[in-house]
């Protein structure tokens, strides 16, 4: 290989490298209409003014006395937390001896766009309620917080609709804590 055949290598692999650089740096970054966010992940804007969407604890929505009042207060586990990677979270509290449960999914960002949830349910038929609450099938409450999808369900009655009411106080809790 001659000199002039190495040093034309050496520039073509320079040349590679620092288009894979510049690769990298606009992986990271978001697009113009879509400010990144605390972490460098998008909002979820159409391009509008947007606030950056901070993280949703939802094991401290609810106090550990309120959830005793719903699921009972001897052998009240929980909660059992979960963080989906991609902004959202869900708790769950369980009394073993009753089974009786409280379970809080707090949806990603830009779930519920314009603070509306989707046209269609996860769940299928959904009955409205007030509030912009509706439920859908094992009295799972899906509502809107800002623009994230949430969920509330409460289980300590299986054979009627009496845990609505309690979901709906509930999610005026978390509502006002989120």
């Amino acid at each position: 290989m001659t000199d002039g055949e190495v040093r034309a290598r050496e520039r073509w692999a320079r040349a590679a490298a620092a288009v894979m650089l510049s690769g990298v740096a606009a992986c990271g970054s978001a697009p113009a209409d879509r400010p990144a966010a605390v972490g460098g992940s998008p909002t979820g804007s159409t391009g509008a003014a947007t606030v950056e969407a901070k993280p949703v604890d939802a094991c401290a929505l609810l106090s550990i006395d309120e959830v005793r009042q719903v699921i009972g207060a001897t052998g009240a586990t929980g909660p059992r937390a979960g963080d989906s990677g991609d902004g959202g979270s869900s708790c769950t509290w369980e009394n073993p001896d009753t089974y009786h449960s409280i379970t809080i999914d707090i949806g990603s960002p830009g779930t519920a766009v314009g603070g509306n949830l989707p046209a269609e349910s996860a769940y299928g038929q959904t009955e409205p309620d007030s509030d912009g609450i509706r439920f859908a099938s094992g009295g799972i409450a899906e509502f809107a917080l800002r623009d994230r999808a949430c969920e509330v369900q409460v289980v300590t009655k299986v054979t009627d609709n009496t845990d609505r009411s309690t979901a709906v106080r509930l999610i005026g809790l978390v509502r006002d804590r989120a």
